[in-house]
């Protein structure tokens, strides 16, 4: 029993010294690994060297790169090889080699031993300043330059726009910083938050001025008209023209003198006038015989703008701030838009003077036609060609000439239908005394301005010919 407690004894024995023999010799060939190479635990300048030989840690202690940050969010990558960028070997890592003791490379798996040398770090700065030049935000004609928060006439009203930070940089600025971080071995550097780097706006949306001279404009002109002309055409009065109808007083700060005000409309409604009224001016017109004619302008058909009435509305839509659109207030229109017959529509009277006839259209039809006698062919009686409207129907009137100097009528013609053309007296009316028309007797025995019709048709020019229907008078090709 003793002899097997001893044969167990020895047998256990024999194991671990066997087992000892083996680590031991597995501890030696792993230490001999680390002849070249650094053993565990060892840290150089802060970076673990474990494993690595020498020519790998110079290639670590030489990797670097560089992230450049510009304004416009795009980023530039320098990588260590575009620059030639190494570590400069001085002898100091192969000394820590030698000095080490390979076979105490377990202990470094339990602690670490640090150690710190100088490094020196080499590259191309002309590589480096040629990645830099060529960058496109370095080009001064892709410079985005600041801009000022200011304020503008947005959608009728007056609205301050955020500054724009811009691109604009300094390039040398640049050049130096990036060859500052290199040198410091700075991985990353953002130019846009760098002072002096990039130019900035003076003016920010905040600025409590600009807050300001928004709410007073908005306050004073922020009214607009926008008008409906004719032919489609449109005029707005808005902000902007309004803004420089106001005073400042020396605070800087806007405001409304009444009289500059009222002098403002009227003149602003002067020029709409100008643009729009047509009353009294030439007038195209295609005549029966299709010729394309202008009439003079004398007469009272076209547009005219009530100007008194119109400033009068204007000025209250303004001083409520509206915002609207509308026609101006109209004394006169014309009959239809320009391109409907230059104005005149389907329906109308066109009395042709060198041929002493008339026609009445409705809707493009002509619906009675006749001969005519005008005015006589002299200075004082000859028939005003123009555009007229049909106004102040009478029946059963008599028509006077100018007083005399005895003060009695220079005629007195009773007649049975009158439709008035001009304040002066030319109109239509029946005349029952002549018994022909038409032809050259206006010439030797026309009228005292008017356009006299046969009895028998005017009762039908009066009914058909109603108030403010335009009547074109001309002289076709010859006047």
């Amino acid at each position: 029993m003793i002899e097997r407690k001893n044969e167990f004894a020895q047998g256990a024995i024999a194991a671990v010294l066997s087992a000892a023999a083996l680590v031991g010799s597995l501890y030696i060939n792993e230490a001999l690994e680390f002849r070249d190479t650094f053993i565990p635990g060892t840290v150089i300048n802060g970076v673990d060297a474990s494993g690595l030989t020498v020519s790998e840690m110079e290639e670590v202690l030489g990797d670097y790169g560089l992230i450049l940050k510009f304004r416009d969010g795009k980023d530039l990558a320098v990588s260590n090889d575009e620059i030639d960028y190494h570590y400069v070997s001085d002898g100091k890592l192969d000394a820590l080699m030698q000095q080490q003791n390979p076979y105490l490379w377990g202990a470094g798996l339990f602690r670490k031993n640090s150690h710190e040398i100088n490094e020196k770090k080499e590259y191309s700065k002309e590589k480096l300043l040629a990645i830099l030049n060529a960058a496109p935000q370095m080009n001064e004609s892709n410079m985005i330059a600041p801009e000022d928060a200011h304020l503008d006439y947005v959608d009728g009203t007056f609205t301050v726009i955020p500054e724009v930070e811009g691109t604009t940089l300094d390039p040398e600025l640049v050049r130096s910083t990036v060859i500052t971080a290199v040198d410091k071995e700075i991985g990353s550097v953002d130019l846009g938050n760098t002072e002096g780097i990039y130019s900035y706006p003076e003016i920010r949306k905040d600025d409590e001025d600009l807050g300001e001279e928004a709410e007073q404009l908005n306050e004073l002109a922020g009214g607009r008209v926008v008008y409906k002309l004719p032919g489609g055409a449109t005029k707005v009065l808005d902000g902007p023209i309004l803004k420089d109808w106001l005073e400042v007083d020396d605070e800087g700060d806007y405001y409304r003198d009444d009289d500059v005000w009222n002098a403002c409309i009227k003149d602003f409604v002067k020029e709409l006038a100008d643009e729009v009224d047509t009353v009294y001016k030439e007038h195209a017109f295609t005549t029966h015989d299709g010729d394309e004619i202008i009439v003079p302008g004398k007469g009272y058909y076209g547009y005219r703008i009530e100007k008194t009435q119109e400033a009068d509305q204007l000025w209250e839509e303004l001083d409520e701030n509206e915002q609207l659109e509308r026609e101006p207030v109209y004394r006169r229109t014309e009959a239809a838009e320009p391109d409907d017959n230059h104005g005149f529509g389907s329906s109308y009277v066109e009395v042709d003077l060198s041929k002493q006839h008339l026609w009445i259209y409705e809707n493009g039809e002509v619906v009675l036609e006749t001969d005519v006698v005008s005015g006589l062919n002299d200075k004082e009686h000859r028939t005003p060609a123009g555009a007229y409207f049909a106004y102040d129907k009478k029946r059963d009137t008599v028509l006077r000439g100018d007083k005399q100097d005895d003060g009695e009528w220079g005629y007195e013609t009773p007649v049975d239908y009158w439709i008035r053309l001009t304040d002066t007296g030319i109109g239509l009316h029946d005349a029952n005394w002549r018994y022909s028309f038409g032809g050259n007797i206006w010439k030797w025995n026309g009228s005292h301005g008017c356009v006299n019709i046969p009895p028998k048709v005017m009762p039908t020019i009066y009914e058909l010919v109603y108030e403010n229907m335009p009547v074109v008078v001309h002289y076709g090709d010859t006047q």
